[in-house]
């Protein structure tokens, strides 16, 4: 979601929540993500996304951090009001870059950050499902030949 011409310039400091997901993201992302925590406070948002994701690009001590080749630190998945959510947290040349958060259905209803509690891995993903799959009732079809 880093379309420019989707988003809206900003310039503030980075919300409680937006801080307490990224440094959930960092203490539990790719190895050496943890390094990345000494950033968060001087994290400036730069940029909101306008679709209605909460997806915000940032910038450290007043310089814009550049998009192109970003590097995932976090990829992980959640859930917001009941709908499932995909949150990748980016660095570019060792400053944080960007948070994504996007919706796994592609809705456009406006949503905010996911909890911490609802953040789950893709490896939970096939047991989540499973155990979906396991509440749903079985149909019997019966054919009246």
């Amino acid at each position: 979601m880093n379309d420019v011409k989707r988003g809206e310039s900003q310039h503030r400091p980075i919300t409680v929540k937006e801080r307490s997901l990224i440094d959930w993201l960092l203490r539990h992302g790719n190895p050496s993500s943890e390094q990345f925590l000494e950033q968060l406070d001087s994290l400036v948002v730069v940029w909101k996304c306008s679709c209605g994701c909460p997806t915000v690009n940032f910038a450290r001590e007043g310089k814009p951090v550049p998009h192109e080749a970003e590097h995932i630190l976090a990829d992980y998945l959640a859930t917001v009001d009941g709908e499932d959510v995909g949150i990748i947290l980016f660095q570019k040349e060792g400053r944080l870059s960007s948070l994504e958060v996007y919706s796994q259905a592609g809705t456009d209803k406006v949503f905010g950050l996911p909890e911490i509690e609802t953040i789950y891995s893709y490896e939970e993903l096939a047991e989540r499902q499973s155990k979906r799959n396991l509440r749903r009732p079985t149909r019997h079809l019966i054919c009246a030949i």
